[in-house]
């Protein structure tokens, strides 16, 4: 039994900025035409596109599903690519568009069913949404036309956040870690914070995981923690810089740093530093852990607190700079650890500390009376140790598990560096 699975490709790339891959089948095929007649259906499919939901990268995720029977390809003996189009039509009448083809080999008495899969970022809005499948030997064709509304999120703390991204973005076919960070989408959010005086603030990124070895359990995290550092580097401070450090907690190294992610806009950055910057998650993957590293866990969390420390900056009544620490990580626990001592850090308003430990969600088998069920809940529910070493330092702490909690608490985070947030 096969199943032909498909995703839509890229709808750009730094290849060529405006390509789109799978341009030219609509320019080799009357897909106008077909939107313009009222032809019935010459192949059978099926088309769904679900509610979009909030993805980590905080970006409404449209699916669009084609799918084609066996029973279906069978019947083409003479077939040899069927083509699946999708073209979405914003209020303004500007268009984006993808295709994809799949061959039909000799097998095709095998193949149970093909499915092809367009996931695409989108901004509320109406929308038309054109689908076609074709095949490319005998030109016979399927055609549907649908509206799709997208409602607006209610309430959003980050009402605006989307203003200069374009309607709708294709995801990009990639592997680990590009799939991660998609920098194939260069666009970042748009989080402007007003400020009062120069604010630096420093994005500190753990990519270790919660136990040293455990490569299943990173790529899990990561695909939390990554997208999520995207979002942050997004933050716009109305005076001030962002910078942005990558640490491996296991082994107390920096992988990547950097003084300030704004200096440069961010499809340059992407052409400038993406190597590297893929690199320093590329790194994460082996599952080696060697004994100097063992030896030197005992330490770690004196380390994390010593290098927060450190961006943070010492007390100076005469320094106009507010400094500003976001650390990110998943939740990160080690056995026979060294209590860390703690630093000579009064409070100071000029001075903010905070840390979000996204924890990956698990699936929970339960047993109830209609029978057993299913549920996702978050995989780590109690404080980890980066929290237990943060909070002595007046760190706000935010567990969340899901894109809609970690969005309350990046709103949440802005309104405090601003100053707009209500006394808690």
């Amino acid at each position: 039994m096969l199943v032909g699975v498909l995703t839509a490709p890229a709808q750009r790339g730094f290849g060529g900025p405006g390509r789109i891959p799978g341009g030219y089948l609509f320019a080799r095929y009357p897909f106008d035409q077909w939107a313009a007649e009222t032809a019935k259906p010459q192949i059978r499919w099926s088309v769904q596109t679900n509610s979009p939901h909030l993805s980590p990268h905080q970006r409404l995720l449209q699916q669009i599903d084609i799918a084609i029977g066996g029973s279906e390809l069978r019947s083409r003996s003479d077939s040899r690519q069927l083509i699946a189009f999708v073209r979405l039509e914003d209020a303004a009448g500007k268009r984006y568009q993808t295709a994809n083809m799949t061959r039909i080999g000799t097998n095709r008495k095998q193949i149970q069913e093909v499915d092809y899969h367009f996931p695409a970022f989108i901004i509320p809005g109406d929308y038309t949404i054109e689908l076609a499948i074709c095949d490319s030997h005998t030109l016979e064709h399927s055609f549907v036309r649908r509206q799709l509304h997208i409602a607006p999120m209610n309430p959003d703390v980050l009402a605006g956040a989307w203003k200069a991204l374009p309607s709708v973005e294709f995801l990009p076919v990639n592997g680990i870690p590009d799939s991660w960070f998609l920098p194939q989408i260069p666009e970042r959010l748009s989080l402007p914070i007003r400020t009062a005086r120069p604010t630096h603030i420093d994005l500190l990124v753990n990519t270790a995981p919660a136990a040293p070895g455990t490569i299943s359990e990173l790529r899990r995290n990561m695909e939390n923690v990554v997208p999520s550092l995207k979002v942050l580097m997004g933050l716009d401070p109305e005076q001030g810089s962002v910078g942005l450090s990558i640490v491996d907690l296991a082994r107390r190294a920096f992988t990547y740093e950097e003084p300030d992610i704004r200096a440069t806009p961010p499809s340059e950055w992407a052409r400038r530093n993406l190597s590297k910057f893929r690199t320093a998650f590329a790194e994460t993957h082996t599952t080696v852990v060697d004994i100097k590293t063992l030896e030197g866990q005992r330490r770690t969390l004196n380390y994390l607190s010593g290098e927060v420390t450190r961006l943070l900056g010492p007390r100076n009544p005469t320094d106009a700079m507010r400094h500003v620490v976001i650390v990110l990580s998943a939740p990160f626990y080690f056995d026979n650890q060294e209590k860390p001592p703690l630093p000579d850090l009064p409070a100071d308003p000029a001075r903010r500390l905070f840390y979000i430990g996204y924890s990956p969600l698990a699936m929970l088998q339960t047993e109830g009376v209609a029978g057993p069920s299913t549920m996702r809940v978050p995989l780590y529910r109690s404080s980890d140790d980066i929290e237990h070493t943060l909070k002595p330092l007046g760190a706000r702490v935010f567990r969340v598990s899901r894109p809609e909690e970690f969005r309350k608490a990046l709103g949440a985070i802005l309104s405090d560096i601003s100053g707009t947030e209500p006394a808690r």
